[in-house]
């Protein structure tokens, strides 16, 4: 199945669903045997819930995205657009971080991370690990998109210009590795 921008809404809905009925089942467990019996078929629920953006951790996938085959790595692009908000969403985005900074990606595909990422600077709160995104960042930076990593950390907004700073040291550091090594 392709994953696409409904499908990974629908499984942060249904993810916030299943995990708003665990937590309400896991409060009232103690107060009968029923409860308790309510707070198990709500966890188990929870642990069975299947969606194919769960694909994306898949060996599969991870062949995929670094090979540029099929829809893998179209995937892993509007997932970071997105950023979806569900239990483990965080750890899948800073998977597909680490592996869209190995891959090859074409002029089209750089030009779309770099806008990913630019919206990410703004994006509050995040999901994963924000220095995945720098590193990601001063994998695939170019001069355009340093100058306009740059102007966002002059901004006045704290949230934002401290963000941008933080990618554009990271980016600094490794035009400096790259320097140094050249």
């Amino acid at each position: 199945m392709r994953i696409d921008e409904r499908c990974i809404r629908q499984t942060e809905a249904e993810m916030a669903r299943l995990n708003n009925s665990l937590s309400e089942a896991f409060g009232k467990r103690v107060n009968s045997p029923s409860a308790r019996t309510a707070w198990k078929t709500a966890a188990e629920n929870f642990h069975r819930y299947e969606s194919p953006v769960f694909a994306l951790w898949s060996d599969e996938a991870r062949e995929g995205i670094l090979q540029g085959k099929g829809a893998w790595r179209e995937g892993a692009m509007l997932y970071l657009a997105l950023s979806p908000r569900f239990h483990r969403s965080g750890y899948l985005r800073d998977r597909l971080c680490h592996l869209l900074k190995q891959c090859e990606l074409s002029r089209n595909e750089r030009e779309e991370l770099r806008a990913i990422l630019l919206q990410t600077l703004v994006r509050r709160p995040s999901t994963g690990r924000f220095r995945h995104d720098c590193q990601l960042a001063a994998r695939w930076a170019d001069d355009a998109f340093t100058a306009r990593v740059r102007e966002l950390a002059m901004r006045k907004d704290g949230w934002t210009r401290g963000r941008a700073q933080r990618m554009l040291d990271v980016i600094e550091q490794n035009e400096k590795l790259w320097s140094n090594e050249s």
